[in-house]
């Protein structure tokens, strides 16, 4: 879903403002954004965070990614998912048998559909060599499938 435009933003704010007990789901389904922006926009509004304009022409700042930073979303990241090097080789591995049999077949896929089965096999290999209890592999895994049987019902998203 593309980026919201600063009104819409500027709404959503305004709306939790009056409602602060609205449903998110609704909220987005209102707004036509998705529910994971709409969550982030109910709590700068419920924390105060002030309704106003962007400046368009101010350049934003970038993230903070001193290596103490980066370093430690690293380490969270391996106690979930394992060690990189061994998840990568596990999930170059399947993608390599996807890939030959589809060529072998000359099975012709949409960039869709190729990219979600290389991110099937990502979180694949996350579940193979990290944490197999961790849900959000297991709903990324169904997203990802569900996009494209979106997208071949004329429900792109």
């Amino acid at each position: 879903m593309a980026r919201p435009s600063a009104p819409k933003t500027l709404k959503v704010m305004e709306y939790f403002r009056k409602n602060p007990d609205a449903a998110v789901p609704a909220v987005a389904g209102k707004f036509n954004m998705a529910i994971s922006t709409v969550y982030q926009l109910r709590k700068r509004a419920l924390a105060g965070e002030p309704v106003a304009e962007p400046n368009l022409w101010e350049t934003p700042e970038p993230p903070d990614l001193e290596p103490s930073n980066v370093d430690t979303i690293l380490d969270s990241r391996a106690k979930d998912y394992g060690k990189f090097i061994q998840g990568a080789q596990i999930m170059q591995m399947i993608k390599r048998i996807v890939h030959t049999y589809t060529e072998m077949r000359d099975t012709q896929l949409a960039f869709d559909q190729r990219e979600a089965l290389d991110m099937i096999v990502h979180k694949m290999g996350r579940i193979i060599n990290g944490n197999p209890d961790k849900v959000d592999s297991w709903r990324d895994i169904a997203g990802y499938a569900t996009l494209v049987a979106d997208r071949l019902e004329g429900n792109a998203r």
